[in-house]
């Protein structure tokens, strides 16, 4: 039997943990190859959530999520960072619009040290997520339309 990915993995402990907090109406959409669950929440709204997974020191994703982003007033989308190291799995619900900016802020400030381009492959557009960045986010339910 094959193994799961990281990501096969991830998304599916994020599943049964949204649903465990209340989350109804559950299903998975696709937009290209971005897989996300959509969810009703406990407060009556839709939420959109897209998981990323990690059994190393950091989350891995692509630079081009980065961009400027005001926080909105409602948030109602959200990156769920999902830890599979830990035992059980921990979650941190991040706003896209919060990491979206992060992302885009991070990647400027390291550029910035190398006269705007990366130290050694340019073309490359690798990101890393340290927990450092997002571990206020840790089980905060609420911020999704969950219980606690």
């Amino acid at each position: 039997m094959k193994a799961k990915s990281t990501s096969e993995q991830g998304f599916n402990t994020a599943w049964a943990e949204l649903k465990k907090h209340g989350a109804e109406d559950i299903e998975e959409k696709k937009e290209g190859r971005k897989r996300y669950i959509v969810y009703q929440g406990t407060d009556g709204r839709e939420y959109k959530i897209l998981t990323r997974s990690k059994r190393s020191p950091a989350w891995q994703t692509d630079i081009s999520y980065g961009k400027p982003c005001a926080e909105k007033e409602v948030e109602v989308e959200f990156w769920l960072f999902v830890d599979l190291l830990d035992n059980p799995p921990s979650f941190y619900p991040v706003p896209t619009s919060w990491i979206s900016n992060n992302i885009y802020e991070i990647h400027q400030k390291y550029t910035q040290k190398y006269e705007g381009e990366r130290k050694f492959n340019n073309e490359s557009t690798h990101h890393a997520i340290g927990l450092e960045r997002i571990k206020d986010f840790k089980s905060q339910w609420n911020k999704i339309g969950l219980n606690s």
